[in-house]
């Protein structure tokens, strides 16, 4: 995608609303075309909003809840991604968004300059966690989990250490600061290890390097 994104917010908190629509609009490549204070109200808009490229959604919301309402974007609009931004932490709810479409789970403990780089990977393909939710995911996984024989995907040493960094839920400018290395650098080599593992998302990301012992 290029140009301005235009992106919802859907949380039942007023000075969340407003913060979230500050901080967004700051940026010149970002546009909050709209914020809901609950999901049937921004269901019903959705068909008239014109090519959303992002929804920040709430789990905790007023009647139908953000993860009934992440099923109904994706069904309106495959094209849609959705942020989920709360404060819970818990598996259960970590797993049901993911498998119903999120594109990326984050804590509303997320710094402001760390939200913005997040939503920047969601548009550009990735899909964040926070690290606390990159940990629960893994616990899960583990536990869950038979290791399966190693397989060579031809990953180098750079991106073998790269791949634990992307697990434990970094941001690509941190594992930039981190190695040493470039921003465009790290987010190019987290394109390509995903391309050599064939995943998409991060939650699959998760799930193959801990079931074939990769970290």
């Amino acid at each position: 995608m290029t140009g301005v994104y235009r992106i919802a917010i859907v949380d039942d908190e007023v000075e969340v609303r407003e913060g979230l629509r500050y901080l967004v609009d700051l940026r010149e490549n970002f546009t909050v075309v709209e914020v809901f204070a609950d999901a049937e109200s921004f269901l019903k808009r959705l068909p008239f909003l014109s090519r959303l490229d992002l929804v920040l959604m709430d789990i905790g919301l007023p009647g139908m809840d953000g993860i009934e309402a992440l099923r109904e974007v994706k069904k309106q609009s495959a094209t849609t991604r959705v942020l989920i931004l709360t404060v819970f932490e818990d598996e259960a709810r970590i797993l049901t968004a993911i498998r119903n479409g999120a594109d990326g789970y984050l804590l509303k403990t997320t710094k402001p300059e760390s939200l913005v780089e997040q939503i920047h990977e969601v548009i550009n393909g990735l899909s964040p966690l926070s690290p606390a939710v990159a940990s629960r995911l893994i616990e899960q996984v583990r536990k869950t989990s038979d290791p399966a024989s190693p397989t060579d995907y031809g990953l180098t040493p750079r991106e073998r250490e790269i791949i634990g960094d992307v697990a434990s839920g970094m941001t690509y400018r941190e594992i930039a600061g981190a190695r040493g290395i470039a921003a465009s650098t790290a987010k190019k080599h987290i394109l390509h290890i995903y391309q050599k593992l064939d995943v998409s998302t991060r939650a699959e990301f998760v799930r193959k390097v801990i079931d074939e012992d990769l970290i």
